[in-house]
């Protein structure tokens, strides 16, 4: 497995738990304090979260980190 597949399968987990919960990238980089561009990089499967900022996103988002995780590894091949 290359890790530019787990970033894009993170990416698409990202993105729609973000529109599930109706916030723009903006909304959600606010909330989560990181740059708006490191939402649309990581939605995009270019960049990867560290921890610190895997739990940062997952409070505005309503989810779990390892919510997030979980829903990644399911859809990776």
């Amino acid at each position: 497995m290359k890790a530019s597949q787990v970033s894009k399968v993170f990416g698409r987990v990202l993105r729609d738990q973000r529109l599930a919960m109706d916030l723009s990238q903006e909304a959600l980089a606010l909330a989560a304090d990181v740059d708006r561009t490191f939402v649309s990089q990581m939605e995009r499967g270019i960049r990867q979260p560290t921890l610190t900022t895997l739990f940062k996103l997952s409070a505005p988002l309503k989810v779990s980190a390892s919510t997030l995780m979980t829903r990644t590894e399911k859809l990776l091949p």
